[in-house]
């Protein structure tokens, strides 16, 4: 008994040791742009403790023991940072902020796919606006690159470390809803080799029943005056996309015709009007009990595969199970791609749709990885696989996940490109989630992140057992609550996920979408202006990062007074509006109208800043002012805290861009 008591005794003195440990946090950006890096895994050197970074760049280690230490950072397109002398204290909260340098990535010899372009310049609404600085003038493609060429000696590939903790996690990133931080990346990354899809400018259209709700499958042509531009399918939601640029749209006015089975609709487009547009037909949509649903994977089965395609095969019956128990009991049917490259035994696989369950398990069991040895394999083959030889439905919903761990090759002359797959799944409303594996190269990155944002899907990026935000949350002075945007979870789980809010939109479902929020406490070792200032840099950044269109660098951009609830609540509200005007400043992306001026200027033109938060009086305002930006705010308290909601709006069409929401520990106020 003593001997127990004994061993009971220690048990705890360890657990309250570990407890009583030190706390290493931070954020790590990129040097050159200073924009966030996610995914980066932050080591102590000579220590298991470790951290990935989220979205935000930000990361936290926990409960480490006191002692110097050397801790670094690591991302796979950027050189490796190590920090020395890390002094950690009992109970001690200590920052520590990393800078990576971007490494130098040879391009590889490519033939690309070149779409002529038009030289003549798009006319633009006025000289001088915030669409010159958007588009740039049409020039003509480079010559072809040489035909002969050296090429560069293969890499190897080896096999990811095994994780003996909870096998693949999952996190993703919704491109279509940061399109600004996706526009930004594509062009930090523009030297990568690959396939132009000219995204930058965009539409989005969404068709409605005469009941509000989202048809799928609609057909929708898109008319130069008399001249067919594109053409499509509308996806789950009622989404169609229109990239001008990619069409080669010359007008500034043009239209859409809208069909369903029993309805019409034809509207006019200005193009230079708002990016989101929805028609409502003029019946309701059918009842889609039943609606068939096909998933495809498409598995790249190289050597260094072998985990994930365990992983795929131990879950696929729970996959099935979650989906097939939903009340809209969906038609479901499985089928592959498999792929590999020229010089293996085989480089494409197709196993055909099928519902038969088993029979998909039994062709999922004989899937084994081998193969591979320079680092590209064949995924432009599987896709022409994926999209001309597997029998898709016609009239239900339609996804297709992409697994690999490795860049595609562009160097076969293959006509039919990922960017030709990226367009033809769009015009059939073959929504495409990339998922990229451990230790995928920018290379492989961009490329999918291209075919998933082009198809409105998401990229999802796999890691081996670190823990995230899921986990549990950080205990910073501010943390991310990011809600639908990235967070970790299983594989499964994640395309469970996703495929159940694609059946939500025809279904009688709720979706409710958790916006992302970020919470600011006071911390004895932090001062206060200092955790308004992480705080508000973060929240601006998030409003440019999830806008719906390009922001260009210096725009003219205004931050108007908050709407208070209460008089009671105006000195806080003011002072928080002045931490968040020199974040706002701070921005790259925007160049401010001071306060001063936007009072002065609106006094002038008769007009009271209270009541100018609305959008219906942005483009009023702006006019005034000189902005083609303006950040708005309602500020209220509630459960204890302040909070504030937060829209960027665009002057011109008085829409709203991005938002997002903040709250704040009264602690930090006046």
């Amino acid at each position: 008994m003593q001997v127990l008591k004994t061993i009971l005794f220690l048990a705890a003195s360890i657990q309250i040791s570990f407890a009583a440990g030190g706390i290493l946090y931070g954020t790590v950006t990129a040097k050159n742009s200073g924009l966030a890096v996610a995914g980066a895994k932050i080591e102590i050197t000579g220590t298991t403790f470790n951290a990935v970074t989220d979205a935000s760049g930000y990361y936290e280690i926990t409960d480490i023991l006191p002692g110097t230490y050397e801790a670094s950072a690591t991302q796979t397109r950027y050189k490796k940072q190590t920090i020395k002398n890390v002094i950690i204290t009992r109970g001690d909260r200590r920052q520590l902020d990393f800078q990576l340098t971007g490494k130098k990535i040879p391009p590889p010899p490519v033939t690309t796919e070149r779409r002529e372009m038009s030289t003549r310049s798009i006319k633009k609404k006025e000289k001088g606006s915030f669409w010159d600085k958007l588009i740039p003038k049409f020039s003509p493609p480079p010559p072809p690159p040489p035909e002969t060429v050296e090429m560069t000696a293969p890499t190897e590939r080896v096999s990811k470390p095994h994780s003996s903790q909870s096998g693949l996690r999952a996190g993703f990133a919704d491109d279509n809803q940061q399109f600004n931080y996706f526009s930004k990346f594509l062009e930090q990354h523009k030297k990568v080799p690959h396939y132009p899809l000219h995204v930058r400018e965009r539409l989005h259209l969404t068709v409605l029943d005469k009941n509000g709700k989202s048809v799928p499958n609609a057909q929708v042509q898109i008319y130069e005056k008399d001249r067919l531009l594109a053409g499509g399918r509308t996806y789950a939601d009622g989404s169609f996309f229109i990239f001008p640029q990619e069409i080669k749209l010359k007008s500034d006015h043009f239209s859409a015709v809208i069909k369903t089975d029993s309805s019409e609709q034809k509207i006019k487009i200005d193009r230079f009007g708002p990016r989101t547009l929805s028609v409502q037909m003029q019946t309701a949509r059918p009842n889609y009990a039943n609606i068939p649903l096909d998933l495809l994977f498409i598995l790249d089965t190289t050597g260094s595969m072998g985990e994930e395609i365990e992983r795929l095969k131990s879950t696929i019956e729970l996959i099935n199970l979650n989906l097939s128990a939903l009340n809209i009991k969906p038609a479901l049917r499985y089928g592959m791609v498999l792929y590999r490259d020229q010089s293996d035994d085989y480089v494409t696989q197709a196993i055909p749709f099928t519902s038969d369950l088993e029979a998909f398990r039994a062709e999922l069991q004989k899937v084994s990885a081998d193969g591979g040895g320079d680092t590209p394999e064949d995924l432009q083959s599987a896709l022409e696989v994926s999209l001309h030889e597997m029998e898709w439905n016609q009239d239900g919903l339609r996804l297709a996940f992409i697994i690999t761990d490795a860049p595609l090759h562009m160097d076969y002359g293959q006509q039919f490109t990922y960017a030709s797959a990226a367009r033809e799944a769009k015009e059939k409303a073959i929504k495409i989630f990339s998922v990229g594996t451990g230790g995928l190269n920018i290379s492989g990155e961009y490329v999918l992140r291209q075919i998933a944002q082009y198809t409105y899907g998401k990229y999802i990026f796999l890691t081996y057992g670190e823990k995230g935000e899921s986990e549990g949350g950080r205990p910073g002075s501010v943390s991310h609550h990011t809600g639908t945007n990235f967070n970790s979870e299983n594989l499964e789980a994640i395309i469970i996920r996703f495929t159940k809010e694609e059946l939500a939109h025809v279904s009688n479902i709720e979706i409710k979408e958790n916006l992302p929020w970020f919470e600011a406490q006071k911390l004895k070792d932090e001062d206060k202006q200092k955790t308004l200032s992480i705080l508000f840099s973060k929240a601006v950044q998030q409003l440019v990062d999830f806008s719906t269109i390009v922001i260009p660098d210096s725009t003219p951009a205004a931050l108007l007074p908050f709407d208070v609830s209460f008089d009671s609540q105006k000195n806080n509200a003011e002072y928080f509006y002045e931490q968040l005007l020199l974040s706002a400043a701070q921005n790259p992306s925007f160049k401010m109208v001071e306060r001063k001026d936007l009072q002065t200027l609106t006094r002038e033109a008769g007009l009271r800043l209270s009541g100018l938060t609305k959008e219906d009086n942005a483009a009023k305002i702006g006019a005034f002012i000189g902005a083609e930006m303006l950040i708005t705010g309602k500020f209220y308290f509630k459960d204890g805290q302040y909070e504030l909601f937060l829209k960027l709006l665009r002057v011109e069409t008085a829409e709203v861009l991005s938002v997002t929401r903040v709250r704040i520990d009264p602690k930090l106020g006046l």
